[in-house]
């Protein structure tokens, strides 16, 4: 039986996994390998192999079974020619990533960035399977995301096309690395919600969340919100019907411009939604031309595995083309 090796680099970890050509990864294994991030470009490209030598040891398939193998990295990059452009902190600059895979494994390779890659495994295989135009928008320490239309990835006039953290909610707003202001992973994050209530323990704010931490800035995180907000605490709750507010400007901007069949939203954020859904489809409603049905936004099941499926629908399909 074919099968396809995957591999998932990001900044702090690269995940790895061998796929059968149904679909399924093999034995469930997908072993995580800390991407050596700042130690060099070679340093974190053999650590790339090594990721993808132990889940082919590990998984008993050999490297002759292998087709191809899919990659999500990090970008900028051109899919095409497989150079991911710039990533500092990876060392990489116009670096040949696809060919040295190729000549390492001995088979093709292609590779994409995360956020396209989450988009595709949801359209092909997730929650939004079938639909014609898909938006993917991933929420945890960024916002990141993809966008499919006609059933393919659209990656726009210079490939830049699926910034959706980079859309702007505010002007007037927190300035941002990117060179905007007031960008909508500033304020709907994971890290933005960690920013904001450790400014709200400077304020001497009193939340259950922040008993339960000893009001140890250092501690903050979403999980502490979510259980003060179960047991009925009005400053989580308030919280996180505030970040319901920022999630709908977003998606309402991203229905008014592309008016998408389905949208999904995964990562961390979602194990929220119980307390942001209702006041995230009232601002959608309020800010949109035409109307959202609540069918049409949903909530990735893939989770933290959708960029891994994503790339093991790029490369099966590139070689099956």
């Amino acid at each position: 039986m074919d099968h396809y090796l995957i591999l998932d680099i990001g900044g702090t970890k690269t995940t790895a996994a061998v796929f059968s050509g149904n679909g399924e990864p093999v034995k469930d294994l997908f072993p995580v390998l800390p991407s050596k991030t700042y130690e060099g470009c070679d340093a974190v490209f053999a650590n790339t192999v090594e990721a993808g030598r132990r889940v082919l040891k590990e998984s008993g398939v050999d490297i002759k079974d292998i087709r191809g193998i899919g990659v999500a990295a990090p970008g900028p990059l051109d899919h095409e020619k497989g150079v991911i452009i710039n990533v500092p902190l990876m060392g990489w600059k116009d670096f040949p990533l696809g060919q040295k895979l190729e000549k390492e494994f001995g088979v093709p390779v292609k590779l994409d960035n995360d956020g396209n890659l989450g988009a595709l495994a949801e359209q092909r295989l997730g929650v939004a399977k079938g639909a014609g135009s898909v938006v993917y928008m991933t929420v945890s320490t960024g916002c990141g995301g993809g966008i499919v239309l006609n059933g393919e990835v659209y990656r726009g006039f210079s490939g830049s096309a699926g910034e959706l953290g980079h859309i702007t909610i505010d002007m007037n707003g927190i300035p941002c690395n990117c060179g905007s202001n007031g960008c909508l992973e500033l304020y709907a994050s994971g890290t933005a919600m960690n920013t904001r209530m450790r400014r709200d323990i400077d304020k001497g704010v009193r939340s259950l969340a922040f008993e339960e931490i000893g009001y140890d800035k250092e501690k903050v995180s979403g999980k502490i919100l979510g259980r003060a907000a179960e047991a009925g605490d009005q400053y989580a709750l308030s919280f996180l019907r505030e970040e319901g507010r920022y999630l709908g400007v977003g998606l309402a901007n991203y229905f008014n411009l592309l008016d998408p069949e389905v949208f999904v939203l995964g990562g961390g954020i979602t194990h929220l939604r119980k307390w942001f859904y209702d006041e995230m489809m009232r601002t959608i409603e309020r800010c949109t031309v035409s109307p959202v049905s609540p069918d049409r936004i949903r909530f990735s099941e893939l989770n933290d595995k959708v960029v891994v499926y994503g790339a093991y629908c790029l490369i099966k399909e590139a070689l099956n083309a």
